[in-house]
C-alpha cells in the first residue's frame, strides 16, 4: 500500500489537515487537490432553510517521498443523478483528487462529476533542467492592478519585488523559462487565492506549473488579491512533476524579495501571510521539481501482422548443366539413354530492413521487448504475368528470417539516449535441387548428345510491414494508447504511427527481399554436329 501523508499547511490558526470551505450554499463546488495529492478527508454541514451543503477537503501526499507521481488527472461525467444514489470508483492505481458539483434549487441536490489522478511509479527519474530565465520588466505601478501570462509554453520559475513604505504596496517582476520540447496548456484564471489581511496558500494541481498571475490592490487594506493560472506540463507527453516543496526563508517585511527555483524546478504554487501593522506580506513559494516521464513497461510485444509486397522483379540467378553422348554410328540396333543427375544450386535468402532507432529511458527500464510474427499472418504480392508462386516463396524466406526474432530481456539502466542507424540483413541458404530425368533413343548408326539445362530463377521484392505495438504497464494493465505514441517518438523511429485501438499503436516498416523462386530444367538432344530440339 502507498502511504498517504496529510498536506501540512501553513495556513497558521487553522488545522492544516483541511482546506477552507470549498463552496457557497446553492454555489458551484470545483477543487482539485494540487501537486501529487489526493483527498483523504470531507466535512461537511447542512443548512435547512438553503437546502444544501459546504463541503470541506482534506488531501494527503501519495508520493511517498518521491517513489510515486500522479501521472494524469481526468473528469469523470455525471455520477448520480438528482435524489439519487453515488456509487463510484477511480479506476485501478488511481486515486480521487478532487470534486465538481452544482446545486439545483429546484431539485434542491447536487449532481457531482469527480477528478481521479492516475499514479505511476517515480523511481528512477531523471531531472530535467529548465532553460535559462527572462526576466520582465515591472508589471505594476504602485497602487496598481497587475496581470501577467507566461507567453508561449513558458512557465513562472522566479519572483522579484520591492516594497514602498510610503505607499505600502509592491513592485513585481516575474522570470519564466522553458523546457526543450514542452508544452504547457494553460488553464483559466483560479478563484481568488486570499482575501484583503487573509493568508494565502495556493497550489498547482498535479504537473502544472504555475503559468500566471494577476492582482489587485486596495489602499484601504494596503494590501492585494490575487489570482493565478497554472499550466499543464503532462501535456506535452515528456515530463511530469514531484511534489511541491515549499522554500524554507521568507523575505523581510518591507525589504527585496528575490526567488528563483532551481534549475530543474518550477514554482507551482504560493503561500503567504499578511502583517497588518507593517502593510506588507512574507512570502514562500512552492517549487516542483521536473522529472521525465516514466512510461515505463513491463513489457512490449512488437507484431508483423500482414506484409504487402507492391514491387515484385524476377531474374536468374544461374543455369548448370549436365551432359552425356551415345556414338551408335556402329550400332547394328537402337539404344536408350538418359541422364539421372540431381544438379543443385545453394542460394543465400536475404531479408533486409533498415531501423533508426535511439535508446530511451522507457527503452532501457522496460523489462523485455518482444518481436514476433502474427499467426494469420501472410504476404500480399502484386499479380505479376508469367511468375507464378511468387507469395509462397517471400512468405517461407521471410518466415525464417522472423523465427530469428527473440525477447530481448534488458538489465541495464542506461538512461542516455543514444541513437543509431542499423541496418539489419538476415540470410538463410537454400538449396535449390532439380533431379528430372532426361532420356533419348539413339538410333543405330548416329552420334547423339544429351544435355540437361537447369535455370534457377530468383525473385526481389520491395515490400511493406504492417506491424502492430502493444505493451503491459508495471502494474499490469494494458498501456493507452497515447504512451504508446510517446514510446513510439522516444526511440527516434521514423515512420508515423497510427492508432489500431485504444492499447494498440500501427506502424510500417520497409522491407527488401531477395529470394530463391524456382528452377527449370530443359533437356536437349544434338546429334553429333547439330541440334535436333527437346
Amino acid at each position: 500500500p502507498i502511504p498517504c501523508v496529510p498536506w501540512q499547511s501553513q495556513t497558521s490558526g487553522q488545522n492544516p489537515r483541511w482546506s477552507n470551505w470549498r463552496n457557497n450554499m446553492d454555489g458551484l463546488l470545483n477543487y482539485k487537490c494540487g501537486g501529487n495529492y489526493g483527498i483523504t478527508g470531507l466535512q461537511s454541514y447542512h443548512w435547512n432553510s438553503r437546502e444544501d451543503r459546504r463541503f470541506n477537503i482534506k488531501c494527503c501526499d501519495v508520493s511517498n517521498n518521491g517513489d510515486y507521481a500522479i501521472s494524469t488527472v481526468y473528469q469523470t461525467g455525471y455520477v448520480n443523478e438528482y435524489d439519487g444514489k453515488i456509487n463510484f470508483k477511480c479506476g485501478y492505481m488511481e486515486v480521487l483528487v478532487g470534486l465538481y458539483s452544482h446545486h439545483d434549487n429546484h431539485k434542491e441536490d447536487r449532481r457531482f462529476k469527480l477528478y481521479c489522478g492516475r499514479i505511476a511509479p517515480a523511481d528512477n527519474l531523471k531531472a530535467a533542467k529548465r532553460n535559462s530565465v527572462d526576466w520582465t520588466n515591472w508589471l505594476n505601478d504602485w497602487d496598481r492592478a497587475l496581470e501577467f501570462t507566461a507567453p508561449g509554453n513558458s512557465f513562472i520559475v522566479g519572483f522579484d519585488s520591492h516594497h514602498d513604505n510610503h505607499r505600502e504596496d509592491r513592485r513585481w517582476k516575474l522570470g519564466t523559462a522553458t523546457l526543450d520540447g514542452a508544452i504547457c496548456e494553460e488553464n483559466g484564471w483560479s478563484a481568488p487565492a486570499n482575501g484583503y489581511d487573509d493568508t494565502m496558500d495556493y497550489l498547482c494541481p498535479a504537473n502544472h506549473a504555475l503559468a500566471g498571475a494577476k492582482s489587485s490592490h486596495h489602499n484601504h487594506h494596503e494590501d492585494r488579491i490575487w489570482w493565478f493560472r497554472c499550466c499543464d506540463l503532462s501535456k506535452s507527453g515528456i515530463y511530469l512533476l514531484k511534489s511541491p516543496l515549499l522554500s524554507s526563508q521568507p523575505n523581510n517585511l518591507d525589504g527585496r524579495l528575490f526567488y528563483e527555483c532551481a534549475q530543474d524546478s518550477v514554482i507551482s504554487g504560493a503561500f503567504s501571510v499578511h502583517s497588518n501593522s507593517k502593510e506588507d506580506r512574507h512570502w514562500l513559494f512552492y517549487c516542483s521539481q521536473v522529472v521525465k516521464i516514466s512510461s515505463y513497461f513491463k513489457e512490449i510485444s512488437d507484431v508483423v501482422v500482414s506484409t504487402e509486397c507492391p514491387v515484385i522483379t524476377s531474374g536468374v540467378v544461374d543455369k548448370k548443366t549436365a551432359s552425356m553422348s551415345t556414338d551408335g554410328t556402329n550400332a547394328i540396333r537402337d539404344s536408350n539413354m538418359e541422364i539421372e543427375d540431381c544438379l543443385e544450386l545453394s542460394f543465400e535468402n536475404q531479408v533486409q530492413w533498415t531501423e533508426s532507432t535511439c535508446k530511451s529511458e522507457t527503452s532501457a527500464h522496460t523489462k523485455s521487448y518482444t518481436s514476433s510474427v502474427s499467426h494469420e499472418w501472410s504476404v500480399t504480392a502484386s499479380a505479376t504475368t508469367g511468375i507464378y508462386g511468387v507469395e509462397a516463396s517471400l512468405e517461407t524466406s521471410y518466415s525464417l528470417a522472423l523465427e530469428d526474432s527473440k525477447t530481448t530481456e534488458d538489465t541495464t539502466e542506461n538512461s542516455e539516449e543514444q541513437c543509431s542507424e542499423n541496418t539489419e540483413v538476415s540470410t538463410t541458404s537454400t538449396t535449390m535441387s532439380n533431379c528430372k530425368i532426361c532420356s533419348t533413343t539413339v538410333p543405330s548408326g548416329s552420334c547423339v548428345v544429351l544435355k540437361k539445362v537447369v535455370t534457377y530463377r530468383k525473385i526481389t521484392a520491395h515490400c511493406e510491414d504492417f506491424r502492430e505495438v502493444s505493451a503491459t504497464n508495471i502494474d499490469g494493465s494494458k498501456a493507452e494508447y497515447k504512451d504508446l505514441v510517446i514510446f513510439f517518438k522516444e526511440i527516434g523511429m521514423k515512420s508515423s504511427p497510427y492508432k489500431v485501438g485504444p492499447h494498440t499503436l500501427g506502424y510500417r516498416t520497409e522491407v527488401d527481399m531477395e529470394v530463391a523462386h524456382d528452377h527449370q530444367a530443359a533437356c536437349i538432344i544434338d546429334r553429333c554436329g547439330g541440334e535436333t530440339g527437346e
